[in-house]
């Protein structure tokens, strides 16, 4: 994948795929990356959570292999990061990364606005909070605030542009670069 945004959306299909009612995405950047995925899907036996970062490990019918999470763990160990996932049956997930962000094999960050926007217009996802910090900022973004101020309009293409324009100038302003 050719940057962070490709990989946790990837692992946000995860957690949709999984049943989630509620799902959140958190980003805090200081000296490390850390994200946090956490959602209250069906969850995984602890026979599972020891198999899922096998490439060769996949619950999919439509193929025989399944490379988001064995990838995310290739990706810390190479930034000199941690990778860890607690689960259980009926109570949900929670991935836990870290990762050097000036590390040489750090992907850029991509275009997070579009991949929580993506999420957002997901007809299974309703409870989504993406939320990212550094130096006590924070930015929050809200799914059921969204739905709830903007209604149908969240799914016109306007809305789209303007909502990922606004998500990716926020977390800008965070990170210093506005």
């Amino acid at each position: 994948m050719d940057d962070l945004s490709l990989y946790l959306l990837d692992l946000v299909q995860n957690s949709i795929a999984a049943r989630a009612s509620t799902i959140e995405l958190i980003i805090v950047e200081d000296d490390m990356l850390h994200v946090s995925i956490i959602d209250n899907g069906i969850g995984m036996d602890s026979k599972t959570v020891e198999r899922v970062t096998s490439p060769f490990y996949t619950t999919r019918k439509t193929r025989k292999v399944g490379l988001g999470l064995p990838l995310i763990k290739m990706l810390t160990e190479q930034t000199d990061g941690t990778f860890s996932i607690h689960s259980a049956l009926n109570q949900g997930t929670t991935l836990k990364l870290t990762f050097n962000h000036h590390h040489l094999d750090m992907p850029p960050f991509g275009n997070l606005g579009e991949m929580v926007y993506m999420i957002s217009i997901h007809q299974d996802v309703n409870n989504f909070t993406f939320t990212y910090e550094k130096n006590g900022e924070q930015y929050i973004y809200s799914l059921s605030e969204m739905k709830s101020l903007l209604r149908e309009t969240i799914f016109e293409h306007s809305m789209m542009q303007a909502l990922i324009e606004l998500i990716n100038q926020e977390i800008e302003k965070i990170r210093g670069n506005l």
